[in-house]
């Protein structure tokens, strides 16, 4: 099953900074997904390991995992003083800095298409994704 993610914050201070906001970018999903249809789409987005959703609610938006190019291996930003204005401006106050948590944000992550077939089968009694479920399974056991 898909895991609660514990968030939090840690200041203000950017000297220990390992540059967890330049390693993942999210992407609103613009209405709560609720047809088979739309879940499949979904499903085939978690086929990739860069990339992960978050629901809080009814709001779900896709997580991109990936190192942004400017990040050195100091961690710190080889353009810092060229950086584009969403990372002047990033987080938000209301936010705070991410430090060496993904996000604060509150909401499951579902990193592979049985954990969310399995919140979808469990949580939402939804039998079509309760026989996906099954049926990768079975295709798993095969090889």
């Amino acid at each position: 099953m898909a895991k609660k993610q514990e968030m939090y914050f840690n200041g203000d201070d950017c000297r220990f900074c390992n540059g967890m906001c330049c390693r993942y970018v999210t992407i609103d999903i613009e209405k709560e997904p609720r047809s088979e249809e739309r879940f499949d789409e979904i499903i085939w987005w978690l086929c990739n390991p860069n990339i992960k959703i978050l629901k809080n609610g009814h709001f779900w938006s896709v997580l991109v995992m990936g190192k942004c190019e400017n990040l050195n291996g100091s961690d710190k930003c080889d353009i810092y003083e060229a950086r584009p204005d969403l990372c002047r401006d990033y987080p938000p106050e209301e936010e705070g800095c991410h430090f060496d948590s993904i996000k604060r944000l509150e909401g499951t992550i579902f990193s592979t298409p049985e954990e969310l077939l399995t919140y979808l089968a469990v949580e939402r009694k939804k039998d079509w994704a309760k026989k996906r479920l099954e049926n990768i399974k079975k295709a798993r056991s095969i090889k």
